[in-house]
């Protein structure tokens, strides 16, 4: 093979190399520019988050999982907690973040919102403490926790939102005041009507039947509304009605079931009513007015989208009904009074078995 021939082959092979050192070279570039954008993106990302967390209003503080360890918490929930932000290595080292239970116990590790999700693997927590802040000072504080998910769903950590809940504590400490002022208040004013209404009566020509009957309907009415106040102005328990209203006349004899349904405030007062009338029915005319009988009440949710709930009152063992020719005060609570009160229905049978009476109330309403 000649010189010329060599040295053309040679060439060819440099142009070769150099060629491909072109393009690794062009791609290593690409790579590198593809890098930087990259982590351009990604700073800028981050610096979006952390301002983002700066101007929340509320304390937030970031964990990861599994360990637990504290990366970081923003400026508000250090002004909150008057301390920098505990670094703790782990899920068993919260206990430096000091924090009482309204019992006056201490708040373990495992009790924090953090520990909840990244160790006992819930997808929320909640709860209410008395934080010791830096300062010595205390205050209350909600922490609120949800974890932190990768794009494959995987848990890689933990954030937990603090508030502070000084200003509704003292609120709710207010309305219990309040709301204890209130139901004194109604007590004496149902003290007072009941004494007018005896008085009143006891120059007429009345017998003391009907006053007992008028003492002890607004006994019930009282009850009711001390059942609210007690509780939530706004809304009562179907249980607790029939037990506060029941259990004065024969509890022991009536058979109550059903699931806890809550019920706006005009509609728990129609149906406390209607259950002493049909209690005190039972007990003078009906099922209760001899050893042998009893009565079975349940009631239930139904529905979903248009949720109503039903109520059954069946009496049997005691004398067959007889249906009333013309309706007393009684009658009319547990019929018309009562749909007029709840918008619902109300059906009633006689059979020799026993009373009946079967009612259905519509709980998407207002109170």
């Amino acid at each position: 093979m000649t010189k010329d021939v060599l040295l053309d082959i040679s060439n060819k092979e440099i142009r070769a190399d150099n060629e491909r050192l072109k393009r690794e070279l062009a791609q290593a570039i690409a790579a590198r520019a593809a890098d930087a954008r990259t982590a351009g993106a990604a700073k800028q990302h981050s610096n979006f988050l952390e301002a983002m967390l700066e101007t929340m209003p509320v304390g937030v503080v970031l964990a990861q999982a599994p360990s637990g360890r504290i990366l970081m918490g923003n400026k508000r929930a250090e002004e909150m907690v008057r301390h920098p932000i505990y670094e703790s290595n782990d899920v068993d080292s919260y206990g430096e973040w000091i924090a009482h239970h309204e019992d006056g116990s201490r708040v373990e590790s495992h009790e924090y919102p953090l520990s909840q999700i990244i160790r006992g693997g819930k997808d929320y927590s909640e709860i209410d403490v008395q934080y010791q802040r830096g300062d010595g000072s205390t205050f209350w504080m909600r922490i609120v926790g949800r974890p932190v998910l990768d794009d494959k769903g995987t848990r890689i950590g933990a954030a937990v939102a603090l508030l502070d809940i000084d200003n509704e504590r003292d609120l709710l400490s207010q309305q219990e005041i309040l709301i204890g002022e209130l139901n004194h208040r109604v007590k004496n004013a149902f003290t007072v009507v009941k004494s007018i209404v005896s008085q009143s009566l006891r120059g007429a020509e009345t017998s003391s039947d009907i006053r007992d009957t008028i003492d002890a309907r607004l006994e019930a009415y009282a009850t009711a509304h001390a059942q609210l106040i007690g509780s939530r102005w706004d809304r009562a328990l179907v249980s607790d009605i029939a037990h506060d209203t029941i259990g004065r006349i024969a509890e022991d004899r009536i058979a109550m079931s059903g699931p806890a349904v809550e019920l706006p405030s005009k509609t728990a007062l129609a149906l406390s009513m209607a259950f002493y009338e049909l209690a005190t029915n039972a007990v003078k005319h009906g099922s209760l007015s001899v050893p042998e009988g009893q009565v079975t009440l349940t009631w239930n949710q139904v529905g979903s989208d248009k949720a109503s709930l039903v109520i059954d009152w069946k009496e049997q063992g005691g004398p067959p009904p007889v249906k009333a020719e013309r309706k007393g005060f009684g009658s009319k609570i547990i019929d018309r009074v009562l749909v007029a009160e709840t918008s619902g229905s109300v059906s009633i049978e006689y059979p020799e078995t026993g009373f009946t009476w079967h009612l259905e109330v519509p709980l998407m309403q207002e109170s």
